[in-house]
């Protein structure tokens, strides 16, 4: 497996440097997680930076066991004040080496996905690197809950149009491969960046 914690602190790193000249309002932007701004996913972010067992496990117990609920309860405190503060707040976590309970690549996609769902309503992408891209595309594909790639990807081939990957079989959806991991996890939005017989059937399915 790919050494992942350097890849996830560039991520980090890049999305504090994006986030850095953004306006109040632009922090008030809603995201491609509609039920946060931009403000509100950056302390999402933090929060799973400081993530532990012996906070998690209690939580999700006081939550009902209902994961959604945690991560916005979690998230709150992290996301309260200025804009500045909450970029304070992030910039302590860009070389923790804590992750959300789950598979390894779980910081990698919460990072990587999470920072998209943030540029691209202001109008930006991100710059991610061949193997940071490849190596999440790769881990994504067949992901069950709550993600669901493997479900949605069922009887389709993609393939990145700006690094070496591609999966499956079916009619193709062609794209940068950022725009084709958003995709397979629900961002219909990141088909506007792709190509193919099989779009519209992958959109449906978002």
């Amino acid at each position: 497996m790919p050494e992942l914690m350097p890849m996830i602190h560039a991520e980090r790193a890049s999305l504090a440097e994006f986030l850095e000249p953004l306006s109040a309002e632009q922090w008030a932007t809603t995201t491609w997680c509609p039920k946060w701004n931009v403000q509100e996913l950056v302390g999402h972010l933090t929060a799973a930076g400081n993530i532990t067992a012996g906070h998690f496990f209690p939580g999700f117990v006081m939550s009902g066991f209902n994961f959604d609920k945690f991560v916005d309860k979690d998230l709150r405190s992290y996301a309260a004040g200025s804009p500045t503060q909450v970029l304070d707040r992030f910039k302590t976590i860009i070389t923790s080496i804590r992750k959300p309970p789950g598979p390894a690549y779980v910081a990698l996609g919460e990072i990587m996905v999470h920072s998209e769902d943030i540029r691209r309503p202001l109008g930006v992408t991100g710059d991610h690197t061949a193997d940071a891209l490849t190596t999440l595309a790769e881990m994504y594909k067949s992901t069950g809950a709550p993600l669901h790639a493997k479900k949605r990807l069922v009887g389709l081939k993609l393939r990145a149009t700006d690094v070496d990957w591609s999966t499956g079989q079916g009619p193709e959806i062609t794209g940068p491969a950022m725009s084709l991991i958003l995709a397979m996890v629900g961002r219909a939005a990141a088909l506007d960046d792709c190509a193919g017989d099989g779009v519209a059937t992958l959109r449906s399915r978002a």
